[in-house]
């Protein structure tokens, strides 16, 4: 599938600011399947835009406004092309790999419970690593609520256990915490979701993670619905959380409040 995608964010200020940095991470990843075949930042006010690849294999673009502002504008355009056949056979598991997305959480009462519910595997069999990651996906899709503006993106893992509801970032941390806890390499993925109605799809941003599988590589669950067809998903950025994923990050000198706006259009192209 192709995809045409604008995610806006707007943030107002109080008063002015200066000496703004910014770095966002918005373009797509070329790889798992996936193809950038247009790539567009738009910064209003302009700023001249530089760009750095992280320690997680994650585009960075960056930019400063130096003088006073009491807005900014930031648009994210791209063509991308999903399903797209991988001719190589998945990576070697890396230690670094192992370092970053293995060590677990803090390990709460009510994470445990919820390992709990999954019953014993052979982490080291591919087959009933993927089973373990399906019924934990299932788990949390099936108890906890979707429910917006429930938590915020420092909510701790327990507390979403106690609540039993939230929104994409709380179930992927969840989901990763659990497989952590279970000696399951895991990480954070941000990106989007086409719904699949033939539509545009207006709305934010997604999460979901990767599960390392023996063999296999990197495999993705979405803790959020109840199954996952790739081609719908469109992947931005990885990390072991929402921080070292999230969109768009940043500081200024100045003690003004700011409100952010985000808007997301993914549009089907050809074939979809």
């Amino acid at each position: 599938m192709r995809f045409e995608i604008a995610h806006t964010t707007r943030y107002r200020y109080s008063a002015p600011i200066r000496e703004a940095h910014t770095e966002v991470r918005l373009r797509p990843t070329d790889e798992m399947g996936q193809r950038v075949l247009r790539h567009r930042l738009e910064v209003r006010p302009e700023a001249p835009v530089g760009a750095y690849t992280d320690g997680f294999g994650n585009r960075v673009q960056y930019f400063d406004l130096l003088a006073p502002h009491d807005h900014l504008e930031i648009v994210s355009r791209a063509v991308v092309e999903t399903g797209v056949q991988q001719t190589t056979h998945p990576p070697d598991v890396f230690p670094h790999d192992l370092l970053l997305f293995r060590p677990p959480v803090v390990q709460g009462a009510a994470l445990r419970r919820v390992a709990g519910r999954l019953g014993s595997f052979d982490a080291s069999a591919p087959a009933e690593v993927q089973a373990a990651a399906d019924r934990l996906r299932e788990l949390i899709a099936r108890s906890f609520t979707y429910s917006p503006a429930s938590t915020t993106v420092t909510t701790a893992t327990d507390e979403v256990v106690r609540l039993k509801r939230g929104v994409c970032q709380d179930f992927a941390h969840l989901f990763i915490a659990v497989s952590r806890m279970l000696g399951l390499p895991a990480r954070y993925v941000s990106g989007y979701v086409y719904s699949g109605s033939g539509e545009p799809t207006v709305g934010a941003s997604h999460a979901w993670a990767d599960i390392l599988v023996p063999e296999k590589g990197w495999l993705p669950f979405d803790a959020t619905h109840s199954g996952l067809d790739s081609d719908r998903y469109v992947r931005l950025a990885v990390g072991r959380d929402y921080r070292d994923a999230a969109p768009t990050r940043g500081v200024f000198v100045g003690s003004a409040r700011s409100d952010m706006e985000i808007k997301v259009e993914t549009r089907p192209l050809g074939g979809g």
